[in-house]
């Protein structure tokens, strides 16, 4: 998809006061002609036409397969936020909640879950609620991002003036998109709705539609805080505006806040975009098949939260746990005071299922890993068997089957290609006969014909970093 650049003719949109009445349930609609992006930084029309690179997306416990086309991301000037600074506000996270604390809020409702990666507590209740929701649009130090805010299905990366513990992994950037979660991973590309993310709410949210829709975030270097602010969903723009907002700390926990909800989540039609409340993770593995090297995202772990829990002035608290990743030596990680079986291989703590899970392969640590203390000490890695007769015999039998093995090798080698060859010279003959029966095969089933798949969330790749 071509972005295209105007020169800066049009008006800069002013962000209304914080006197706007947030419950009107009808939006002022932008000029729905316009569907290219303003460049601040200079008068030029540039067109931008990212890279493209083959890739494949193959996804534990998930219904949908994705498609290739990884989408590079291009460096361009941020935008300048607001330069102000007196005192930040205190993003620290709360204390601990007992039951005193609830009982003294006169919580009716709560609600906690244990994840193995993160504990979760759901609460109800507005004075608590208060304490969570940072008003990021009245703070001098939040930031408008303009870009975001007049979009749909755009998202653009942020640094983090922090490292960020995500499933144990630090995380020195996030890409914030329109559809109301944020990307995690390492690989930029469309389909960032699949996994890797943090939604407090995913849906098809449209802030091209609206002057009242903007999305602004801040970060006090212990905490990043991005608020969705008046989101018009696309498919329902009549209902009104949703504002929500997700909170990352630099301990690791994660705060869901929702102030507005026109509608229950259930009612969002999940048609063209899926709908989503909670976390997930994969990991990355490269493989290069018939001289073609591919990318398969494999999801190893996600959190979901029940859509009927979530209503106005619901706060949801995500606190992460212990992981191995986090152990930095070899004792440490032997011992078993976390949710995981750790192991010590290549300098490393780790279970085997995270992102490093190509280099755990690498490394042959399945093999190699230490597993106990005295191994620790020790060096040792591996263990000779005892040799005895079965030994002997199971080699002896191995040995005897080796030829037998190699000769049905070579006969699926050759049969491979003799397949491959039968089909370049089926296509040769289609090609060059149109109006054979082939041809006419050929003509209809050509690669150009070959579409994404309908209702699939797709976003493109971000063209603003901060």
């Amino acid at each position: 998809m071509n972005i295209i650049t105007l020169s800066n003719s049009r008006k800069k949109r002013e962000v209304l006061p914080s006197t706007t009445d947030t419950t009107s349930t009808t939006p002022q609609y932008k000029n729905s002609s316009i569907q290219t992006i303003v460049d601040k930084n200079n008068g030029t029309k540039t067109t931008k036409v990212p890279s493209l690179s083959n890739t494949s997306f193959v996804m534990k416990d998930v219904e949908k397969i994705f498609g290739s086309n990884i989408t590079s991301v291009n460096n361009e000037p941020p935008v300048q936020g607001n330069s102000a600074t007196p005192q930040p506000i205190n993003l620290d996270f709360p204390s601990s909640i007992t039951n005193e604390t609830l009982e003294n809020n006169n919580i009716t409702k709560t609600k906690n879950d244990s994840h193995i990666y993160y504990n979760s507590s759901t609460i109800n209740n507005k004075s608590l609620f208060n304490n969570y929701w940072i008003d990021l649009e009245n703070h001098p130090n939040s930031s408008v991002h303009e870009m975001l805010s007049d979009s749909h299905r755009r998202a653009a990366t942020i640094n983090l003036k922090f490292q960020f513990p995500f499933y144990g992994h630090l995380i020195n950037s996030t890409t914030v998109a329109t559809g109301g979660f944020l990307y995690l991973g390492d690989y930029i590309h469309s389909w960032l709705a699949a996994t890797q993310y943090i939604a407090p709410l995913m849906a098809n949210f449209d802030f091209s539609t609206s002057n009242e829709s903007n999305i602004y975030y801040m970060d006090n270097e212990t905490a990043l805080t991005v608020t969705w602010h008046n989101a018009i969903l696309q498919d329902k723009p009549k209902v009104g505006g949703f504002t929500f907002q997700t909170t990352l700390h630099s301990n690791g926990n994660i705060v869901f806040a929702y102030k507005r909800l026109p509608i229950q989540i259930k009612e969002i039609d999940s048609t063209n975009h899926p709908v989503k409340i909670g976390l997930s993770d994969a990991y990355v593995l490269d493989k290069t098949i018939f001289f073609v090297r591919r990318k398969t995202i494999y999801e190893y772990h996600r959190v979901s939260f029940n859509e009927d829990e979530v209503a106005n002035e619901t706060v949801i608290i995500l606190t992460a746990l212990q992981t191995c990743l986090e152990k930095k030596n070899c004792s440490s990680c032997i011992k078993k005071d976390t949710n995981f079986q750790c192991f010590w291989c290549d300098n490393r703590c780790s279970n085997g299922i995270d992102r490093n899970r190509q280099d755990w392969h690498k490394k042959d640590c399945e093999k190699l890993k230490l597993i106990n203390e005295d191994m620790c000490t020790t060096g040792i890695t591996t263990f000779a068997p005892p040799i005895d007769n079965y030994s002997v015999e199971s080699v002896k039998s191995e040995s005897h089957t080796s030829s037998s093995s190699s000769s049905t090798s070579l006969f699926f080698i050759a049969l491979c290609v003799s397949l491959m060859i039968m089909s370049l010279v089926w296509i040769l003959y289609a090609y060059l006969n149109p109006h054979t029966r082939s041809g006419q095969m050929l003509i209809k089933y050509r690669p150009n014909q070959w579409g994404w798949r309908k209702g699939e969330a797709r976003y493109t790749a971000a063209t603003i970093h901060m």
